[in-house]
């Protein structure tokens, strides 16, 4: 079984940590409340904005719970995610997304990602002919860990290993290239994952990830660039490969709200870490 020692602090500071993120994350994300009046980019009747973020790793898939945590006496940890996602759009139209993350953290310091993916839409979302009804996308993302809190909350099932919670900052950037009658996006966004964790054999993980993008792109010849307040969450369970004899596995589902219309996506990921 994976390590869990961290850094540990009094749950208040993760409270803290979590009202002055969605402070700032719902402040910058207020003025582009209107941008929902752009025009659909194509019959996926999304508006720029959305297109541009669901055409990179950041919107198209789901956010993932947080690893098992290390210390700094390990000096080495990698593994590998595979992303599974999908979009609901109007007229029983659907945007599917698959994915592969590489992740590396070296002596319990920042985690750092990168990942590749492949995006299909139905075949009569292209208002041409001529289109691409699929794209591929790459991301990068290096996240530090700010607050792990001593076990703090007892709950049922659970009465021997107690709630702990941790809240971390993420930064990002991804890149989708041109297809469904698009040209490329770019997206960068700040994150703050925040999980309530409980359990020792298998941990189950909840967590939520606000976070604010900006996006840039276009659909024609006009370059556009637009903002968007974005609300992540879902379940984790860490070390659930246990159960079949493989350390290291674990098994999320999630589901991403980006505040727009056609703006929810659903997912779920199988990741496997080791620490060698």
């Amino acid at each position: 079984m994976r390590p869990m020692t961290s850094v540990c602090r009094p749950p208040w500071q993760l409270a803290a940590v979590a009202a002055v993120a969605f402070g700032l994350l719902i402040t910058v994300a207020a003025p582009v409340a209107a941008q929902d009046d752009e025009p659909p980019a194509n019959r996926a009747r999304m508006s720029r904005t959305l297109a541009a973020i669901a055409a990179t790793p950041l919107g198209a898939f789901t956010p993932v719970g947080p690893v098992m945590a290390t210390s700094g006496d390990d000096p080495l940890l990698y593994g590998f995610r595979l992303h599974y996602s999908t979009r609901s759009l109007p007229e029983q139209r659907t945007l599917t997304s698959y994915g592969l993350t590489s992740k590396v953290q070296i002596e319990g310091g920042a985690l750092i990602a990168g990942t590749i993916g492949f995006q299909r839409a139905d075949k009569d979302i292209c208002l041409e002919a001529s289109c691409d009804e699929d794209r591929m996308m790459a991301g990068l993302r290096y996240s530090n860990n700010l607050v792990t809190t001593r076990p703090f909350i007892k709950l049922p099932f659970f009465s021997e290993n107690d709630a702990t919670g941790t809240a971390a900052l993420e930064f990002g950037a991804g890149w989708g290239n041109k297809g469904l009658g698009e040209k490329p996006h770019w997206t960068a966004d700040v994150t703050v994952p925040l999980s309530l964790g409980v359990g020792q054999y298998i941990r189950v993980v909840t967590f939520a990830t606000p976070s604010i993008a900006m996006a840039w792109g276009t659909t024609d010849r006009r370059w556009s660039r637009g903002q968007r307040f974005l609300l992540g969450g879902g379940v984790t369970a860490q070390e659930i490969g246990q159960l079949i004899g493989v350390t290291g596995l674990d098994l999320s589902v999630g589901v991403q709200r980006v505040f727009s219309r056609y703006g929810t996506s659903l997912g779920a990921t199988v990741s496997w870490m080791r620490v060698p």
